[in-house]
């Protein structure tokens, strides 16, 4: 799940500044992996995105593929919230559906240059095949989504809740990929209306 960039710093003078936090740095990271991708973002591109120096961002995180394992863990746990969110309201299959997907829409939505879907789906996708560290991270981050959308389905009271969960799993999965094909919000919205119906 992803989020809008519009608190991200830009444009700060680079070091490491008085009250640095580590997590706005972070989201900062994560958003110029979830645009560019991982091949294509430099470290230059990181310190651009963060405002912190070299030195700094190494000392803060590591190098650039701590930094985007780190990424790859704050989107774990920011599904894990945001599931967490959903499960505390009592809802019927269909709407269940339809706000998960919504919300998920909206994230995919947002990015630095535009529409720029999931970082886990779209970006460590690829380089999971010549990564064991990124495919691990990819696979738990696909199965605690699996495993959490069955137990919302399951409370919801769907009758197949194991299948339904994969149907929902993939059809986030192709929003992320139709999001950053540049697909209108309303032919996503459509998808996520239609999966619903389908389910419920």
């Amino acid at each position: 799940m992803s989020e809008s960039p519009a608190d991200i710093p830009k444009g700060r003078s680079r070091g490491r500044p008085r009250g640095f936090d580590p997590e706005i740095a972070l989201k900062a990271a994560s958003e110029r992996f979830r645009t560019q991708g991982y091949a294509a973002t430099s470290l230059d591109d990181l310190v651009d995105a963060t405002g912190l120096a070299r030195p700094s961002l190494y000392a803060a995180f590591g190098d650039k593929r701590a930094i985007y394992l780190a990424a790859l863990a704050r989107v774990y746990d920011r599904a894990e919230r945001g599931f967490n969110a959903i499960a505390a309201q009592q809802l019927g299959v269909r709407t269940l559906v339809e706000i998960m997907l919504m919300f998920t829409i909206d994230g995919y939505l947002s990015g630095e240059k535009g529409p720029s879907g999931c970082l886990a789906v779209s970006t460590a996708s690829t380089e999971s095949a010549s990564d064991p560290q990124v495919r691990e991270a990819l696979a738990r981050f696909l199965a605690m989504e699996d495993r959490r959308i069955e137990e919302l389905l399951t409370a919801a009271g769907s009758m197949r809740p194991a299948a339904d969960a994969r149907i929902v799993a993939s059809v986030i999965h192709s929003l992320s990929v139709r999001a950053r094909a540049g697909a209108p919000r309303e032919a996503l919205e459509q998808i996520a209306m239609d999966c619903a119906a389908l389910i419920a």
